[in-house]
């Protein structure tokens, strides 16, 4: 990060940057994206990992708590 441009802000305790215009052609871009809803990718593959069983157990008991 070039750090030679940017003033730190003791009070936030961070570097700040000076306002400025929005860059409105990647605002467009974005806009055009969302309205073709192209902004976000579906899932590139099924759920693997440490994580997936405890994924599974959580919808189940979920499932439970409602069906009592």
């Amino acid at each position: 990060m070039d750090l030679r441009h940017k003033r730190y802000d003791g009070d936030l305790q961070m570097f700040v940057e000076p306002p400025c215009e929005p860059d409105m052609a990647r605002l467009s871009f974005l806009r055009w994206l969302v309205e073709r809803r192209r902004l976000e990718h579906g899932p590139a593959g099924a759920p693997a990992g440490e994580l997936v069983n405890l994924s599974a157990f959580a919808d189940r008991s979920a499932d439970a708590r409602k069906a009592a």
